[in-house]
């Protein structure tokens, strides 16, 4: 007898959409315009198209002296102009449910701490699993403290079959010199196959 192939788990089964797992999505860079114009409307709209799970949470992080709500609202607007798809009251609420703002800077273990913590807590609240993608839409000059603080706060660890995922503007530093540096300390924290640098205006 042959074992059963979950269709959503094949890449070469087109029937159906292909909806993410349970995961925390932090963008660090968050009050830029890529992320305003072009991260939070994109995530808005995947969870309007029903490709986001219910076990979505959504995590800001920047220098800003900001409450979770003071950032809803900075997502809330940014999806009512600038989504592809319909503004819908039931999927903004479901969505704001998981959203979440950690005030402070990259230099800070304190940041990182609740950084930590804010994480941990969305893993129980709502059900991500300890699955988390780091999206960062900073200077290149931020990648490497980013990176190590991550990694000092153990923020990349792996367990029970969780992942993690890191997501990097272009341009990857300023020479190829400086690219090699900055790829040796990407690789010693992600797997190649859990890196993605892209360029979003190609």
């Amino acid at each position: 007898m042959n074992d059963y192939v979950n269709p959503l788990r094949d890449p070469q089964d087109r029937r159906l959409p292909r909806i993410a797992g349970p995961c925390v999505l932090v963008i660090f860079g968050v009050t830029g315009d890529l992320s305003r114009k072009k991260l939070m409307p994109a995530v808005y709209d995947l969870a309007n198209r029903g490709l986001l799970p219910p076990g979505f949470g959504l995590v800001g992080f920047a220098r800003r002296d900001w409450a979770d709500q003071d950032f809803a609202k900075v997502v809330h607007d940014a999806v009512k102009e600038h989504a592809r798809t319909p503004f819908r009251e039931e999927v903004w609420q479901q969505l704001l449910e998981g959203i979440r703002f950690v005030s402070g800077t990259f230099d800070s273990d304190d940041s990182f701490v609740r950084l930590r913590e804010t994480i941990r807590d969305l893993d129980t609240a709502r059900g991500t699993g300890g699955n988390h993608a780091f999206y960062l839409s900073i200077p290149p000059s931020s990648f490497e403290p980013v990176m190590s603080q991550l990694s000092r706060h153990g923020l990349v660890e792996r367990k029970d079959g969780d992942w993690n995922r890191v997501v990097i503007e272009k341009p990857f530093g300023h020479d190829l010199a400086s690219a090699r540096e900055l790829n040796n300390v990407v690789e010693t924290l992600f797997q190649p196959q859990e890196v993605f640098r892209i360029d979003h205006y190609l």
